[in-house]
């Protein structure tokens, strides 16, 4: 099958909600594995896909963002890596802001058990900060979402406000040179916004696909951040996230190369 039917093939597959995985591609073009990797890896460059585990899922529309359970799912290893390099940060006796996220999550379970008072932003959040004693945990008010149970609006904002923070754990929805800091919803922007006002130093937790993408609400210029936790990065990016004045942490796995 000649390259350009091949790639059409693949982007036509990866639309069915459950992906497509490299061995099926095979079979449906006749190519080799190897060669099914190297066009999942160029279109995922390109921003039409998103590579897992033996095979890839399609990317979801600028304005959407795929369940919450799904993204539990996802890269747990390096999220765990990234929770933990987050955690070394974290001072003991410090106020701390946990984003709504599964990144962010990760980094809350890596803290429990930590002296420290944290102001989390979702369910999932909360139970992993209170897995063991310790760590002083607050809630804010307001409606839950039903998907990934974060507290959102008025309310939930106010509350970060009137919290003053030693540091913030950021999770990010997305992140390019151009646009800044993006989210896929005005009031995950809203309150992301509250936790840069609230906090004297912002750490953001992100997995390197939520970079060099755009969504459709502003959050705020790159500069805002103060550090990045993430995993292995591309040369081209780490340099327009440095350039922006953030300091870059690239975790990695237990036995992978950073």
């Amino acid at each position: 099958m000649q390259r350009a039917n091949r790639l059409k093939t693949i982007m036509t597959a990866v639309r069915s909600p459950a992906g497509v995985r490299v061995s099926d591609l095979v079979a449906a073009t006749g190519a080799s594995a190897m060669t099914i990797r190297r066009d999942l890896g160029e279109l995922e460059r390109q921003g039409v896909l998103r590579r897992v585990h033996g095979g890839a899922v399609s990317l979801p529309a600028r304005g959407a963002r795929p369940p919450f359970a799904l993204r539990l799912e996802s890269q747990v290893g390096l999220k765990q890596a990234i929770a933990r390099a987050a955690a070394e940060l974290v001072p003991d006796g410090s106020s701390i802001i946990v984003d709504a996220g599964t990144t962010a999550a990760a980094v809350a379970g890596a803290l429990a058990g930590r002296d420290v008072t944290a102001l989390v932003l979702s369910v999932p959040a909360a139970a992993a900060a209170g897995e063991r004693p310790g760590a002083r945990i607050i809630t804010p008010g307001g409606p839950l979402d039903g998907d990934d149970l974060t507290w959102f609006g008025h309310r939930a904002v106010q509350d970060v406000l009137d919290f003053r923070a030693d540091l913030a754990i950021l999770g990010v929805c997305a992140w390019d040179e151009h646009s800044g800091l993006t989210s896929t919803s005005t009031q995950d922007a809203e309150t992301k916004r509250a936790m840069l006002a609230s906090a004297r130093r912002t750490i953001a937790v992100a997995t390197p696909d939520k970079l060099n993408t755009s969504a459709t609400f502003t959050v705020s210029p790159s500069g805002s951040v103060d550090a990045l936790i993430t995993g292995a990065l591309p040369a081209e990016t780490r340099a327009w996230i440095t350039a922006a004045g953030v300091d870059v942490v690239e975790a990695g796995e237990a036995g992978a190369p950073v």
